[in-house]
């Protein structure tokens, strides 16, 4: 084993030697190893210890590396993203811990540096971890993989925030080429180098060094410490274990981030000052600059004994069952065979969507609509352009991002504006729905495939309608029990005395109660009392998400109101105008609704109808204000006080009822418990407005706190309702 690491360490290379320096002549070793067809891929998370009779002789593995390029280059993406999915169904926890530490390397780098991130991935495939690193706030995500087969789903479907895709994506023989002269402030790569041989990875690791700009990170999500390189077993053509500590090369750091993952290991690269090198334990990524824990060459050693371990007492057991490869290759094999089955079959039940839309439509649904006033827009078009819309700008602009809901699809009308802010805001994917006409078999078709590749675990139905039942049972038809399939009901027990909401609320309980659906939430806080069949939880709507650019906690006072409200008496309208307008100081209350003024009525400020508004209008007029109204007399969660509430500006309501939350300190600012006392809402009034002026960064900081702690409630309310 001495000869082997000493033959390994040999003609190892600064990972910082300058691209002019390879000479016309003088191919890197990565671009030798890519040449030759050596992998760059993967995202596996098992762990199939030793497999083979003679596990230390790396001189074997020419004919597996050809094996391993092939393998990869032949596999489709798609077929490759079912097997992670039917592994995660499974119940493999490597994944989502995965995804959460590399979002909190991404924010900490992207904090640190106080500008955007340009990330690199160099072995992206089919796009997993850039579905959620690619929407980042101030992260601009690039992907490398040899196999244009891997990356097809990633290029056919890119994730929001990777648009232009061909300056972000990039495929061919090897990384350096295919990028060009670009570098970047994080390279990271995620159970890729444990597919390529011991001798290829100083030169790979050289390539990656280049594309790290000064000051910049390297990040390996690779095997677990070993203090030696050895084969690992046949898994996808060729595993090994590599000593990341030995390859360590002069003038680089390295920090070991062991036990952060439950299958892998952490190790975040970085140049120093000198030309020898230094080891630290990483005891989180959300400090990979922290340099208070060095450690040496030879404790680290001794730290990875026990998985060397492992190793040796799993490689004997192989050993004495004698047929490790073999049965190996029957397991790979029959996991492949397996996923291409059901995709098969997914492909055969969408071809026959328009025979059972004929059948579908036979049968009695919902015939209620919803009243004018449910289905007009507090702003925006009334009418949906296209039947079908996939991630529109309008959702995905000031949408959430967190990882563990990067596989969901949030499906919503798009006539419905309250409830499509609620989803646009919303961490996952997004698809919309006509709700006035029938959707066709081909809008249908659309609705699937795109479900299909995105790679979507759960959908939640924002809403229903007799649209979105004919597109449950497709769903459910086409994917089956794969796919979680959820609603939500943006309602409230007050609306009953709508047909449509009523019907509506029936009918989920009863398609929750047949198996069609497999969760039902609520937006009203302790709707669970009227059937054990719902979420126990209220589903809490999310603010927007917006760039700090675009808050402005500290502005100074402009002495406007905003009463966003539609022009009826559950809404409250003319009582928050009037309140707001006879406020002293008060000099302009812009409204959204016709307003008819009286002569008599002893109105102080402007009263300005500035009509219907667009997402963006909508928010510049929230930051001309100095509060926002919204006190009616029955409310779930009104969009417009979350939309104020990220722009820094306090928005009044009634009683919200959301449980501790509403102990903080904000929302005993804002609740007004006598929604129809003009007194109670002008003393809100002039409290929010007074802690405003006297005390603005107690105001700012209130809000903020507020924010966090509704934002992070309400992502694991949605976790708890949709995962499957």
């Amino acid at each position: 084993m001495r000869t082997q690491r000493r033959r390994w360490m040999t003609g190892l290379h600064p990972w910082n030697t300058p691209a002019e320096h390879r000479g016309a002549g003088g191919r890197t070793l990565a671009q030798g190893a890519a040449a030759e067809g050596i992998s760059t891929m993967r995202d596996d998370t098992h762990l199939h210890i030793a497999s083979s009779p003679e596990p230390s002789a790396p001189r074997q593995s020419q004919p597996e590396e050809a094996a391993s390029s092939q393998y990869w280059k032949a596999t489709s993406g798609y077929t490759y993203r079912e097997m992670i999915r039917t592994r995660q169904d499974a119940g493999n926890p490597g994944y989502g811990q995965q995804e959460a530490l590399l979002t909190k390397l991404m924010q900490t780098e992207q904090r640190a540096l106080g500008r955007p991130l340009d990330v690199l991935e160099f072995g992206c495939g089919f796009g997993r971890h850039a579905s959620y690193l690619a929407s980042l706030e101030g992260v601009r995500y690039h992907g490398y993989d040899f196999s244009e087969a891997m990356m097809e789903p990633l290029r056919h479907a890119p994730p929001v925030g990777l648009e232009p895709v061909e300056e972000r994506l990039f495929c061919g023989p090897d990384a350096l080429t295919a990028v060009g002269d670009r570098t970047f402030d994080v390279v990271f790569t995620v159970s890729v180098l444990i597919h390529n041989p011991p001798e290829r990875l100083p030169g790979l690791l050289e390539s990656l060094g280049k594309l790290v700009r000064p000051g910049g990170l390297l990040c390996l999500v690779e095997n677990q410490l070993v203090p030696f390189g050895v084969w690992e077993n046949a898994w996808h053509q060729g595993c090994w274990l590599h000593p990341y500590a030995e390859l360590t090369p002069a003038g680089w750091d390295m920090h070991h981030g062991g036990g952060l993952l439950a299958t892998h290991d952490v190790y975040v690269f970085k140049r120093n000052a000198s030309q020898g090198r230094r080891f630290f334990q990483l005891q989180s990524v959300e400090e990979p600059r922290d340099e208070r824990r060095e450690v040496t060459l030879e404790s680290l050693n001794v730290e990875s004994l026990p998985r060397l371990r492992a190793w040796t007492e799993h490689a004997g057991e192989v050993l004495r069952e004698g047929n490790g490869l073999t049965g190996m290759q029957v397991s790979e094999l029959t996991e492949r065979l397996t996923v291409e089955l059901k995709r098969s079959e997914r492909r055969q039940r969408l071809l026959s969507l328009s025979d059972e839309l004929v059948r579908l439509r036979a049968e009695p649904v919902v015939t209620a609509r919803a009243p004018a006033d449910a289905l007009a827009p507090r702003y925006g078009h009334d009418n949906a352009a296209e039947a079908v819309v996939v991630d529109a700008p309008l959702d995905t602009t000031w949408a959430h991002v967190d990882p563990r809901l990067s596989r969901v699809v949030h499906l919503f009308h798009q006539e419905w504006y309250g409830i499509r802010a609620a989803s646009g805001y919303a961490p996952g994917h997004k698809i919309g729905i006509t709700a006035n006409r029938a959707l066709t078999a081909a809008d249908h078709q659309r609705i699937a495939e795109t479900c299909e590749r995105l790679g979507a675990r759960s959908v939640i139905f924002q809403g229903f309608s007799p649209n979105a039942l004919e597109v449950m049972h497709m769903l459910r038809r086409v994917f089956g029990s794969t796919l979680k399939l959820c609603c939500v009901w943006h309602g409230s027990t007050a609306q009953f005395h709508f047909d449509f909401e009523l019907e509506t609320f029936s009918r989920l309980l009863v398609l929750r109660e047949q198996g069609l659906l497999d969760a039902v939430a609520c937006v009203k806080p302790e709707m669970h009392l009227m059937s054990p069949l719902l979420f126990q939880k209220v589903l809490l709507n999310l603010p927007p998400r917006v760039a700090p650019a675009d808050q402005r906690h500290r502005a100074p006072p402009t002495r406007a109101a905003f009463v966003p409200t539609p022009n009826n008496w559950w809404k409250n309208f003319y009582s928050n105008v009037f309140v707001a307008a006879s406020l002293p100081g008060m000099e302009r209350v812009f409204v959204t609704s016709p307003f008819s003024a009286r002569p008599e009525l002893p109105l102080k400020a402007s009263v300005i109808n500035v009509g219907p508004l667009n997402r963006s209008e909508l928010f510049n007029l929230i930051r001309e204000t100095d509060v926002v109204l919204n006190v009616t007399l029955a409310e779930c969660q009104p969009m417009t006080a979350l939309e104020g509430l990220t722009h820094g500006v306090a928005c009044l309501t009634g009683p919200l009822t959301l449980g501790a939350l509403d102990e903080h300190p904000f929302q005993r600012l804002v609740q007004v418990a006598g929604t129809g006392s003009l007194g109670q809402i002008r003393s809100a009034l002039e409290r929010v407005v007074g802690l405003r002026e006297r005390s603005p960064e107690e105001y700012a900081q209130m809000l903020e706190d507020y924010t966090q702690t509704l934002c992070a409630q309400a992502i694991n309310h949605y976790l708890e309702f949709a995962q499957p």
